[in-house]
């Protein structure tokens, strides 16, 4: 009796426990089918996380350079190091800065780099692993995906403030990315030189002309002038004209005497033998004068024209020679403010030669992603318990 009270218990404590784990079993299938591809959202990145960058992940070095970009006509800040370079003569603004961080991070200056540089094999060498290197699985084999890779592995960051530009590389070979940075800085010196050609050339190129329009016509006028005086066998008809103006004048004065004396001969003495001399002078007086006033005023040949000639060349020499003036002023003018507008470029801090690899940031990325994981399974939840919420709230 006692052995058949004994088994029953077994039984039901057999029978108790199976259903005990039969619950446990249907709560844990409850609880995996409502939350258990959730928790694939956070445990499954960050296990690919820890792989990648565990195992995988090459090692990347990083080198940088910096660079002051200035122009000396702008009044920038005067603290630190740009007020030691605003007392040398030197400012510079954001525009310029990032006027040569376009350019580091252009196309231009990609194909630039791969003129001095086999970029493709340092960017893609054989040791790298298949997601970091180009091509890649994210990046293909096209000069486009090339230069979305190359914005990763290449970034310009200025400071307004000082003007200071930074240029940072990555690459799988220390010595790799110290060519890249030193090569990207020999560019942005190129190119910005470049910039101060062409802004000279434009500014001066249009006032030089003018100065050499302007001693055309200067020359022109005074080699016109030269034929005149060779051709007239005259240095200054003006000149001439004031000196025939004096002998009329003079010869009048004495024709006027000559008459004088020989009306007051033919009233005190009518018989006297000198009317005939003082006639003959009067006359050859009378034609003097008519003679020196024939060679001032007749037409084509007369001195007066021959002044008004050399008068018009006169001023034609004038003009050419104020126009010669304002032409080299105007030059003097754009040559100071193409200066006043030029950019210079001072490298501050060379390329290293990094010892140790510092990309990828192994630890950091494995919490990044564990952190984007636990956030995208947060929000899951919020929108999952709002809908049950309101679907509860619809049944009762």
């Amino acid at each position: 009796m006692a052995h058949m009270i004994s088994a029953q218990t077994d039984r039901a404590v057999l029978e108790a426990s199976d259903v005990r784990l039969g619950h446990l079993r249907a709560r844990r299938r409850s609880f995996l089918k409502r939350y258990g591809w959730s928790w694939l959202v956070v445990a499954l990145p960050t296990l690919l996380a820890l792989v990648y960058y565990g195992l995988i992940a090459t090692d990347r070095y990083v080198s940088e350079g910096q660079i002051v970009v200035r122009r000396a006509s702008d009044q920038g800040s005067t603290g630190g190091f740009a007020s030691f370079l605003k007392s040398a003569g030197i400012s510079g603004g954001p525009d310029d800065i990032n006027i040569v961080q376009a350019y580091v991070l252009s196309r231009d200056s990609l194909r630039s780099l791969q003129q001095r540089l086999p970029i493709k094999a340092m960017f893609g060498p054989p040791g790298a692993d298949f997601i970091a290197r180009w091509p890649s699985l994210i990046y293909g084999a096209t000069e486009e995906e090339l230069y979305r890779y190359y914005r990763t592995m290449v970034t310009a960051a200025p400071n307004p403030e000082t003007g200071v530009l930074t240029i940072t590389v990555q690459a799988f070979d220390p010595a790799h990315a110290r060519a890249i940075a030193g090569a990207l800085l020999d560019l942005a010196e190129a190119m910005v030189n470049r910039t101060n050609e062409r802004v000279q050339s434009e500014g001066i190129k249009s006032a030089n002309e003018e100065v050499s329009r302007s001693e055309e016509a200067l020359v022109a006028s005074q080699v016109a002038l030269t034929q005149f005086r060779n051709r007239e066998l005259i240095l200054d008809p003006q000149q001439n004209a004031v000196l025939l103006s004096e002998l009329i004048g003079k010869l009048n004065t004495e024709l006027a005497a000559t008459l004088a004396q020989i009306e007051q001969l033919r009233q005190n003495a009518p018989n006297n033998p000198q009317f005939g001399p003082l006639n003959a002078h009067a006359s050859s007086l009378g034609q003097q004068i008519e003679a020196q006033r024939n060679s001032i005023s007749s037409a084509g040949s007369g001195l007066a024209d021959k002044v008004s000639e050399y008068e018009r060349l006169n001023l034609q020499q004038d003009f050419a020679t104020r126009r010669l003036t304002a032409a080299v002023a105007s030059l003097t003018l754009a040559t100071v403010q193409a200066r006043r507008q030029q950019i210079f470029l001072e490298r501050i801090v060379e390329p290293n030669l990094s010892d140790k690899s510092t990309r990828p940031k192994r630890l950091v990325n494995i919490v990044t992603v564990l952190g984007w994981s636990l956030l995208l399974y947060l929000i899951y939840w919020l929108v999952g318990a709002g809908i049950r919420e309101h679907a509860a709230t619809r049944e009762s």
